[in-house]
C-alpha cells in the first residue's frame, strides 16, 4: 500500500511540476499534446457563456486561468471580512469533501458541519469569517439558497466561466508553461482575461503578508506547495491537492513540530500532533475595494439588495 501510495505521489508530482514548472525532460510530452490542447481550447471557446442569467443577488465571482491554487481562497476571505456588514455567503465546489449536494457549512459564523461534509477550503473560510458559507456541484443552486438565507451578496469561488451576472475578478497568475490543458495549466488562454471586469495581480493589485512559524518540518497538501518553500525554509513533505490525511502518512513527525497551512490544519488537527499554522493573508488596494463597494451599493440602490 506505502508502495502504490508513493508512486501516485511521483506521478502527481511529475504532472504538475510539467504543467507549472517544466523541466527539460517535460517537454516532449509537452509537446505530443499540443494537438490536444488545441482542440480543448476550441472547445473552451465554444463552451465560455455568452448569456448570463441574473439570479436576484449581487455576486462577486473571484476566479483564474490556471488549475490549481491562485489565492482564490484567501482572496475570498479578505472580501468577506471586509464587506461583512452586506452579509456575504461564499458558495464553492467543496472540492475533497465526502459529501454530495448542498450543503450549508455554516451561516454567519456558525459552524454547522464538519471538515468531512465541507472539503478543507470550506471550513478555512467558515473558521475565518462570519460569511455563511455553503458548497454545491450546482452553483445556481448554492447561489439560491444563500439568497433564501436573507445573504446580502454572494462571494462565488471558481466562477469565471458560469452564466450568472457577476463582477468578475479574476487573478492573473502567470506560469512558466505557456499553454492550456493538457499541455500546461492554463485552463483559458490569457486571452481569456478581456472576459473580466477586474484582473488582479499580486503587487499591483494586493499583496500577501505570511508569517511563517518556527519548526522542525513542513507538511502540506496544497497546489504547487512548493510555492510555501519562499517563506517556509525547513525539511518538508508534501502530498497531492486535497489529499486525505491518514495518520500513517504523518506518524514518524509525531514528535516534531510541524509547520502546515490552514487548510491543512483543519483536516490534521484531529491527529495527536504538534501543529504549527502558517499565517497567511491578503492585503487588497484601497481602489479595489472601492471598485466591490461601488458594485455593491449600485445594486443596493436598485432595490436587488
Amino acid at each position: 500500500m506505502d508502495f502504490i501510495k508513493s508512486m501516485k505521489n511521483r506521478i502527481y508530482n511529475f504532472f504538475e511540476e510539467m504543467l507549472f514548472y517544466p523541466k527539460w525532460y517535460h517537454w516532449p510530452l509537452i509537446i505530443a499534446l499540443l494537438p490536444f490542447s488545441f482542440i480543448y481550447m476550441t472547445i473552451a471557446h465554444f463552451k465560455f457563456p455568452k448569456k448570463f442569467e441574473n439570479l436576484g443577488i449581487p455576486i462577486v465571482s473571484i476566479g483564474n486561468i490556471i488549475i490549481g491554487g491562485s489565492g482564490k481562497t484567501p482572496l475570498s476571505i479578505a472580501i468577506a471580512k471586509h464587506f461583512e456588514k452586506y452579509k456575504p455567503a461564499v458558495v464553492l465546489r467543496g472540492y475533497g469533501r465526502k459529501s454530495r449536494g448542498l450543503h450549508v457549512i455554516s451561516r454567519e459564523g456558525e459552524i454547522l458541519e464538519d471538515v468531512e461534509v465541507s472539503g478543507d477550503e470550506a471550513m478555512e473560510i467558515a473558521l475565518k469569517t462570519k460569511a455563511s458559507v455553503i458548497v454545491s456541484e450546482d452553483r445556481k443552486e448554492g447561489i439560491l439558497k444563500a439568497k433564501e438565507l436573507g445573504c446580502g451578496f454572494v462571494i462565488l469561488d471558481d466562477g469565471f466561466d458560469k452564466p450568472f451576472e457577476k463582477l468578475n475578478i479574476v487573478i492573473d497568475t502567470k506560469i512558466k508553461n505557456p499553454f492550456t490543458l493538457p499541455a500546461g495549466g492554463y485552463r483559458y488562454p490569457r486571452l481569456a482575461l478581456r472576459f473580466a471586469d477586474m484582473v488582479l495581480e499580486e503587487g499591483r493589485d494586493f499583496k500577501r503578508k505570511i508569517d511563517c512559524p518556527k519548526g522542525d518540518i513542513l507538511i502540506s497538501a496544497i497546489s504547487k506547495p512548493k510555492r510555501l518553500l519562499k517563506y517556509c525554509k525547513m525539511p518538508y513533505k508534501f502530498f497531492p491537492d486535497h489529499y486525505e490525511y491518514e495518520f500513517e502518512d504523518i506518524k514518524e513527525f509525531k514528535d516534531k513540530k510541524i509547520v502546515t497551512t490552514f487548510k491543512d490544519y483543519v483536516k490534521l488537527k484531529k491527529f495527536p500532533l504538534n501543529l504549527q499554522v502558517i499565517d497567511l493573508q491578503i492585503e487588497l488596494k484601497k481602489e479595489v475595494l472601492e471598485k466591490i463597494e461601488n458594485y455593491l451599493i449600485k445594486l443596493q440602490q436598485k432595490g436587488d439588495i
